[in-house]
């Protein structure tokens, strides 16, 4: 069964009129050599390096330009110089154009890059790429820039000549790579509104349950559908789009299915293993070191996975992250010897307190591998016991650690020999 869904909605940017500060002067040589997306010809109105060391001082800053986006404004004064931010994953690969659609005749501009953001909020003064004329007659275009280091960067759009003339930037991401993976972790809210209105509406008409009606609302063609609605659009595509499609059916579509698997009761919620990061592995050898140093102390299991969520919505609970949890590891869920009993849940602290002699390294790296580094993680604590010779018994101890926010958990299995 099949609806149709006509949401796509236009919006006009504003135009934002506000004036830059900053002295009069004259067009300087390019001294760049061979920057990507730079032209040979002079650059036009640098903007002047400002004495907090961070360039945005030195222009009107008018906010965040998006992901295969555009934004469009009209210069005041001469001469001037806008400023935008934009966000991008390592090694996104972009282009950024000042474009003859949307811009004033005979304009001239000049086109800056800077940044990453530095952890002090700065974008320096360090230039990445900048042009002059390489767009539409003197407007100017980064043809194609690769930004190794992810983060947040400012683009700047300057003039000599164009007060009272607009022109038009647009961002394009060229590899597919730009998004942020974070932005994968869960189901975009307005997908996921369009799967509950399918299946309430398959619900009505056929009289089934709504476990049963979620297949005919989350197929190929569903997803397909899902990322026309919100990507293939005039403006205002989300920013997880700039992956592509490819990205959005094999990253996003499968939690928005999985989190409506358990949401309408069809079983315990999936959660899908994620490769532990370099930092993971390296805070769990340590630890493993420790363990199997002298009297063999102990052994230890360290998953990590993504919790099938809905970004903007409440999170889900502790409880079916630890179920889903035991249902999606086969380390856990096809163990029939060991019988865990749920424990009193415990805060992160006090759940460093009870690993901290062996992996302490691993409770400092959880917050920012797997949260954003401040949310307040919540633990589900689990034991279980088993005689293994005689007079000796292994402690199991197990620990769902799960960052709400982020819709990340790690599951900790930790082993205590009895020597």
């Amino acid at each position: 069964m099949r609806h149709a869904w006509n949401r796509m909605s236009s919006w006009l940017l504003p135009s934002l009129l506000l004036v830059a500060c900053g002295p009069s002067q004259e067009p300087v040589e390019d001294t760049e050599a061979s920057e990507v997306g730079t032209s040979e010809q002079s650059v036009l109105y640098p903007p002047p390096a400002p004495s907090s060391g961070d360039i945005v001082d030195s222009t009107a800053f008018l906010g965040p330009l998006g992901l295969n986006s555009f934004v469009q404004t009209s210069f005041t004064t001469n001469p001037q110089y806008l400023s935008f931010n934009f966000k991008v994953a390592a090694g996104a690969q972009v282009r950024l154009e000042v474009t003859h659609g949307g811009s004033s005749m005979g304009l001239d501009t000049g086109l800056f890059i800077y940044g990453p953001k530095n952890a002090n909020g700065s974008y320096g003064t360090t230039l990445r790429a900048q042009d002059d004329d390489a767009g539409y007659g003197q407007l100017s275009k980064v043809n194609s820039l690769t930004l190794a280091q992810g983060g947040e960067y400012l683009a700047v759009v300057s003039t000599g000549t164009g007060a009272g003339k607009q022109f038009r930037l647009v961002l394009g991401c060229l590899n597919s790579a730009c998004a942020e993976p974070s932005l994968f972790t869960a189901c975009d809210l307005d997908v996921a509104t369009r799967i509950e209105v399918c299946d309430e509406s398959v619900v009505e008409v056929q009289h089934v349950t709504p476990a049963q009606a979620l297949p005919q609302c989350t197929d190929a063609q569903d997803a397909h559908d899902a990322f026309v609605e919100n990507c293939v659009v005039s403006s205002g595509a989300k920013p997880w789009c700039a992956d592509g499609e490819a990205a959005f059916t094999t990253k996003m579509w499968p939690v928005c299915k999985d989190f409506y698997y358990r949401y309408y009761g069809a079983g315990p919620l999936p959660l899908t293993q994620l490769p532990l990061s370099s930092t993971l592995q390296a805070a769990q050898a340590a630890g493993h070191t420790r363990c199997k140093t002298g009297e063999n102390w102990c052994d230890e299991s360290l998953w990590a996975l993504n919790v099938p969520s809905v970004a903007g919505t409440t999170p889900v609970s502790l409880d079916r992250v630890a179920e889903g949890a035991f249902a999606s590891i086969p380390a856990l869920s096809a163990n029939q010897n060991l019988q865990f009993e749920r424990q009193p849940d415990l805060t992160y602290a006090e759940f460093g307190s009870h690993v901290q002699q062996f992996f302490p390294e691993l409770v400092a790296a959880l917050p920012g591998a797997l949260g954003n580094g401040t949310e307040v993680a919540q633990v589900a604590r689990y034991y279980a016991s088993e005689p293994v010779a005689p007079g000796a018994k292994d402690y199991h101890s197990l620990y769902v650690v799960y960052f709400p926010v982020s819709h990340q958990t790690a599951v900790f299995w930790l082993i205590r020999h009895e020597i």
